[in-house]
This record gives C-alpha cells, sequence and structure tokens, in this order.
C-alpha cells in the first residue's frame, strides 16, 4: 500500500472519506496529473472496512468510462478483467442492452436492442477495484476500519493556519483527524453530506424548521424508490447444465427480462464463470415512503420465485439457480441543491445514487472523480482556490449527474411497462388472440426505439465537453491560460 511520503511541503491536505470506485479514482486522477517539481497535495483516504474493497458484483462500463479510463492510462488493464473487451473507438455499434418480455407461461418476445458505438463491457467490481488500487499513487495513505460517524469545522486562531478553517473528522473508533480539504465519496448513506447538511440548515434556512422537513435540505435523506433487487451471481456452469441454449450464456450483454412491474437484468462477470443475476420487483405505492425493513437483508428462492411465477421458461430455468438471494431496497438520493460547501465536495453516490437502470452509478462517480481530480492537480489549485474550483466542479457536474438519476428513473419505468404513454403491459382488445399478438408487438416495438433512444446520452455526450467548459470556468479564476489534459496527455 502507498505510504504517502513526501519530502515536499504540501501545498494542503486533502481527506477522501470512501475507498470505492469514486474515491480510488480520484486518488489515481490526482497521481495521474500531479505537476514534477510543485507542491504536492497530501492525500489521505479514510475507509471504513478493514480493507479496500466493494459492494455488488457486476459493473457495466459504456464509452463514456472507457473514455476516462483511457485518458488514465489504465484502458488497457481494465479491458483485461472485461467479459469481452471494448470494440474500437468510432467501430460499428453492438447490441449493448437487450430486452424481451417475459411475463408469459411461453417464449419470450425479443422487443428491443440498444445498439452503443464499442458496445457494452460487464466485469466484476472486485476487479476493477483491484486495477484502480494498483494504480493508487504513492502520495495518497490508506487508512482502514475509519468509519466516519460526522465532520467539524473550526477556525484555526494561532500559528501559521490562522484565520484558515479546518475540518475535523470523527470516527466511529473514538479518533479524530484534521484536514484542509475534504471530499466525501462514501456512497448513499453518506456521514459527510449528513453532515453537511447539517451545517448548511442551521446556517442558511428557517430555525424553526427541522432539516428533515425543509424543503431544500429533506433532499440530502435518501428516498426509497418503491423498488426491491433480489441479488444473486449464478454459476455459469450450472447455468450451462439447466440450458446450455440458454440467452444469458450466449448473449454477453446485459439481458432484461420484463414484465408488468417487475423485470430481471442478468449479464456475465468475472471472465464468464458467474451470471451477475438482479429480479427487480416495484411496490405500487411505495415510492417517497419510509422502507419498513433494513436496506439489504437475506431472502429465500421461495420468496423471489414467487414474484415470477408464470413467466417465460428461460426464467423458470434460472430461479432454479437463485438459491440464496439477498434483498436490496433500491434508494436514490434525487435533485441535491448542492453537492460543494466551502473546502467540502461530495461525489458518486453521495450525491447522486441513482436507480441501476442504465449501469451508470459506477461511471458518473468515475467521470466525477476525473473532472475533480484534473481540477485539483493543477499546482495553480491552492488552499484559497479551493471553495472556487469546487463550484467550478458543481456548476459542470451536479446538473448532468442529476438529469441521469431522474432518466434512470424514467428507464426503469419503461422497463417495467409502466412509463406514461408507451407500452403498459395489457393486452389489447381485439377480435383474436393473432390479432392482439399484432398489435401487442407493435407497442411492444415502439417501446424499444423509446429505450434507445433515452439511452443515447451515454455516446452523443461527451466526459470531455464537460472538461472543456470546466476548464473554461477554471481560466476565469485564475486569469491565465492553463494546462489541458486531453486524450490521456497533458498539453499546453
Amino acid at each position: 500500500m502507498p505510504d504517502g511520503s513526501t519530502s515536499a511541503k504540501p501545498r494542503f491536505r486533502l481527506a477522501i472519506v470512501g475507498g470505492g470506485i469514486a474515491g480510488l479514482t480520484l486518488a489515481v486522477t490526482l497521481g495521474r496529473y500531479a505537476e514534477k517539481d510543485s507542491a504536492p497535495i497530501e492525500v489521505h483516504m479514510y475507509e471504513s472496512g478493514p480493507e479496500i474493497t466493494t459492494v455488488g458484483a457486476g459493473i457495466s462500463v459504456w464509452p463514456r468510462t472507457w473514455d476516462v479510463m483511457r485518458h488514465l492510462e489504465l484502458f488497457e488493464q481494465l479491458a483485461e478483467q472485461s467479459v469481452q473487451p471494448p470494440g474500437r473507438q468510432n467501430g460499428e455499434p453492438k447490441p449493448a442492452f437487450i430486452f424481451r418480455k417475459s411475463d408469459w407461461n411461453h417464449e419470450g418476445y425479443e422487443f428491443g436492442r440498444v445498439m452503443v458505438p464499442q458496445g457494452c463491457t460487464t466485469m466484476h467490481r472486485a476487479d476493477m477495484v483491484a486495477v484502480l488500487v494498483k494504480n493508487l499513487p504513492g502520495s495518497c495513505s490508506i487508512h482502514t476500519s475509519k468509519r466516519l460517524t460526522h465532520y467539524t469545522e473550526t477556525t484555526k486562531t494561532e500559528g501559521e493556519r490562522a484565520g484558515s478553517t479546518v475540518y475535523t473528522l470523527h470516527f466511529a473508533d473514538g479518533t479524530t483527524s484534521e484536514t484542509d480539504v475534504l471530499i466525501g465519496a462514501d456512497g448513499i448513506k453518506s456521514k459527510t453530506r449528513s453532515s453537511m447538511y447539517d451545517i448548511v440548515h442551521s446556517r442558511e434556512c428557517r430555525n424553526d424548521v427541522v432539516k428533515d422537513e425543509c424543503e431544500r435540505c429533506k433532499r440530502a435523506t435518501p428516498k426509497w424508490t418503491g423498488t426491491v433487487g433480489y441479488r444473486y451471481l449464478i454459476p455459469s456452469e450450472r447455468m450451462r447444465e439447466v440450458n446450455p441454449e440458454h440467452n444469458a450464456l450466449k448473449i454477453k450483454a446485459p439481458l432484461s427480462y420484463s414484465g408488468k412491474g417487475k423485470h430481471i437484468i442478468t449479464y456475465p462477470i468475472s471472465h464468464g464463470k458467474y451470471l451477475n443475476w438482479i429480479g427487480f420487483v416495484t411496490i405500487p405505492g411505495g415510492e417517497g415512503t419510509t422502507y419498513p425493513r433494513k436496506w439489504v437483508v437475506d431472502a429465500t428462492q421461495q420468496e423471489v420465485a414467487a414474484h415470477f411465477t408464470g413467466w417465460e421458461p428461460e426464467v423458470d430455468e434460472m430461479l432454479q439457480l437463485v438459491e440464496k438471494p439477498t434483498v436490496w431496497a433500491i434508494h436514490v438520493v434525487q435533485n441535491l441543491p448542492l453537492s460543494v460547501y466551502g473546502a467540502v465536495a461530495l461525489m458518486g453516490d453521495a450525491v447522486h445514487a441513482m436507480q441501476t437502470h442504465f449501469g451508470a452509478g459506477g461511471g458518473q462517480a468515475i467521470e466525477d472523480a476525473y473532472i475533480l481530480g484534473c481540477l485539483l492537480a493543477d499546482s495553480r489549485t491552492t488552499l484559497a482556490r479551493v471553495p472556487d474550483v469546487f463550484r467550478i466542479y458543481q456548476d459542470v457536474r451536479l446538473p448532468f449527474a442529476q438529469r441521469v438519476v431522474n432518466e434512470a428513473s424514467k428507464a426503469g419505468l419503461m422497463y417495467e411497462f409502466n412509463c406514461p404513454g408507451l407500452y403498459d403491459g395489457s393486452t389489447p382488445h381485439t377480435s383474436s388472440e393473432e390479432d392482439a399478438f399484432t398489435v401487442e408487438k407493435r407497442q411492444l416495438d415502439e417501446l424499444g426505439k423509446a429505450i434507445q433512444e433515452i439511452w443515447q446520452w451515454q455516446w452523443k455526450e461527451r466526459v470531455e465537453e464537460q472538461w472543456e467548459d470546466a476548464q473554461r470556468k477554471y481560466q476565469e479564476v485564475v486569469g491565465v491560460r492553463g494546462r489541458k489534459w486531453m486524450a490521456g496527455c497533458v498539453t499546453m
């Protein structure tokens, strides 16, 4: 592990709370773009667990994320961990997400294919984390078993830091640590976000309204979507024994078995050794209510199978192998009014936890880390300029990520035949069963086209455009022409 040793006096101390994909990518970016012969940033990463690890099994990697990995010179290492390597840039579109109507007891009907340049690649989250850990810079010190409970801020009155704000991190083990700059990459239950909004609410909002009832600040509390997801890893070999021709084995991209108010997503990970399997169930009227149980609990095969009774044979074959699933209550952080305050910033799920319907949560965290890391790495980013730099990051990233959160929710409605104006899962009233199926297929095909349309941000909008916007705003702060980090290299 890097020990963080350095001989030069640091520009400032930076604490990253959370050792997941967001925090790790930030540390890698800071190391990648650190300027030689300039004062370094003293980076400390605080991970709540006893080691750097990850929650969840599978992750989808889309063209936007691959672009960032090229810039960070991690493309080849990450591609080696993929079930199938990404296609060429500007290559022919490949099927990257496939949709079937499956909530009937005969063969499913494929109604949509999301065609994406370079296609979609999938891998185990642990494999991505391992690549990031391998590329952590020596300037980053790792502190494990440090679960943040809250942070406080004080103004120094003595010494060389007199007049400056210092943030004190308070951990569950009773220890504390000071930092000049704080970045919360601590997930949907972020204590950094909770502390930030405690401070914001006490200073800027009505004192007769508690935070959880304040129209502005209550958005910092995660909201239940009304959906739960049953998760399990199916060994591919066992699936092959049940049905060697199963579509989940043959199709390397994510596959959705869709039905009214429910759907199943599956795709291969760990070089095809497992099928990542998630069965989503939406409870009518559940959105926005308080989830009545722990967010993650064990479930039974019988419980999950009961939700998909009468579905197509391929679903039954998979359910035979979903032996000990866990059930996850899907929460989101939606339309957060701010993601920075002073020298504190939020990133990843701490600021825009989203539903998984785009497979974009990890990618959006990586984009946060890349933009923020490039801005901080510039040697002209002094401690005094950090609040301005953070506001640039917020201006560039927050609106975009929030749009992805909201569009992901809409996509989920489409997958479960609940989107207004599109196929709603009902059987058309016609003179014959054959005519009804013809009408139904036409409606499903229209739904497939709508799904293709809502996905296009993944490849039609570029991360580089956000970085160029950030650079323009940065020049207004520093007043001189700065460096550009494009195509994985530094230019003037």
